[in-house]
């Protein structure tokens, strides 16, 4: 009977340390695949800002208005290219419209330019590109219909004035800050949650800011 007793014991005793290495083992896999999903996410991030942390400042005289690759349209179009004073930083003619658009197209900008994919666009492709098509729509439309007199019009100039220069002459800059542009009014309009505002939009008082992109653009 001592004997029966003892062996219950013994079993018992090994049933429990079983049952606490085996939920041991189950939690650090758990932790261990847990960590695995969420490095990528940060790591993903912290690569998004890489490339806008590669740009460099024009020097005078040196614009993206004097590339020799422009096309005769946009030479054109950045030659009167200037600002409109208005007494509003931003204002609405359809703010939902607004907050839709700039909330699709900071998504799309940040698959084109970020985690390293700016490095590997191909510009004749991204031209014809029914994405970039859209967004040129969509920047026509928020000047036009989304924002009323204010600012954010004169922000939407420079949009179309970066696009034009990328899809003439492949500058990367000039990507980087129509990814700047939207990715600040998301941040400002929408709440977007972003690690840092670069400061790239009159809409939001960023004037002094501005100037070095208005500085690209004409040199």
């Amino acid at each position: 009977m001592k004997a029966f007793f003892i062996t219950l014991l013994c079993i018992s005793l090994l049933a429990i340390i079983g049952t606490g290495i085996y939920f041991f083992l189950s939690q650090e896999e758990s932790n261990t695949a847990n960590k695995g999903e969420s490095e990528p996410s940060m790591a993903s991030q912290a690569a998004e800002e890489v490339p806008d942390d590669e740009l460099k400042p024009v020097e005078k005289g040196k614009g993206a208005s004097q590339l020799e690759e422009l096309s005769g349209d946009t030479k054109d179009f950045l030659s009167t290219f200037t600002y409109e004073s208005y007494d509003e930083l931003i204002a609405y003619q359809n703010e939902e419209l607004v907050k839709q658009i700039v909330s699709d197209q900071h998504a799309y900008l940040n698959d084109l330019t970020g985690w390293g994919h700016i490095e590997h666009v191909d510009i004749d492709y991204l031209a014809q590109s029914e994405e970039w098509q859209q967004l040129q729509q969509d920047v026509e439309k928020l000047r036009t219909e989304g924002f009323a007199p204010s600012e954010a019009v004169n922000d939407m100039w420079n949009a179309e004035a970066f696009m034009r220069i990328a899809t003439d002459s492949a500058d990367l800059n000039s990507l980087r800050y129509v990814h700047r542009i939207f990715h600040d009014m998301d941040a400002e309009i929408n709440g977007a949650e972003v690690d840092k505002v670069w400061g790239a939009t009159r809409a939001f008082g960023a004037e002094t800011e501005t100037q070095e992109l208005y500085a690209y653009i004409k040199g």
